[in-house]
């Protein structure tokens, strides 16, 4: 989950030193959840997805085609 950092911390942070307020990072959802109930980070809305994006990460679909020929 990508979440805004809103006060600072010390230490580690999932394995990296703590971000900067006002970093965005991806964070385990667990994680982000935690942060975000202490009122220390928040959600950063993510862009909907267009059209042209959307239908080219979705495979074609395509019908049985013809039968085979019998020999």
């Amino acid at each position: 989950m990508k979440v805004r950092i809103l006060e600072s911390g010390s230490g580690l942070l999932d394995g990296a030193p703590f971000p900067a307020v006002g970093e965005e990072v991806e964070l385990p959802t667990g994680l982000a959840l935690s942060l975000i109930n202490d009122k220390r980070a928040e959600v950063v809305a993510e862009a909907a997805e267009t059209r042209e994006t959307a239908a080219a990460a979705a495979p074609e679909k395509r019908g049985p085609g013809r039968p085979r020929k019998t020999a």
